[in-house]
């Protein structure tokens, strides 16, 4: 049971990272829980906020000819789960360690609920 919940955990994170790279707000509403926070420090502001801000920044901008990004880490226990995306190249050349935690439904779908970010 752990195996297939890892696979669709990181079938959640590679449409984070599609969506992320397609600039496509749909998939990206898709894997962010509605009431998902987003928090990290982007330069010398400190960032704490619902999705959307980071969706309407994936939808308005080309996420850059060198965008790679890979799923380093995931780690599932019961309903719930956490895990450690990295991108190079994001945007203006940008990098991040994103740190997620993410939550299986009562339907059983997974979807993010938080995600920490480290800019480089």
């Amino acid at each position: 049971m752990r195996t297939q919940d890892t696979l669709k955990v990181m079938r959640v994170l590679n449409d984070y990272i599609k969506g992320t790279r397609e600039g496509d707000g749909d998939i990206l509403r898709r894997v962010f829980h509605p009431e998902a926070v987003v928090a990290g420090w982007f330069g010398s502001d400190l960032l704490m906020r619902g999705p959307e801000g980071f969706i309407a920044r994936a939808e308005g901008a080309d996420a850059g000819p060198d965008y790679t990004a890979c799923v380093a880490s995931v780690s599932v226990l019961g309903n719930s789960a956490t895990a450690t995306v990295i991108e190079d190249g994001l945007w203006q050349g940008w990098s991040f360690v994103n740190q997620f935690h993410l939550i299986r439904d009562e339907t059983g779908l997974w979807s993010i609920t938080a995600k920490l970010f480290h800019r480089d």
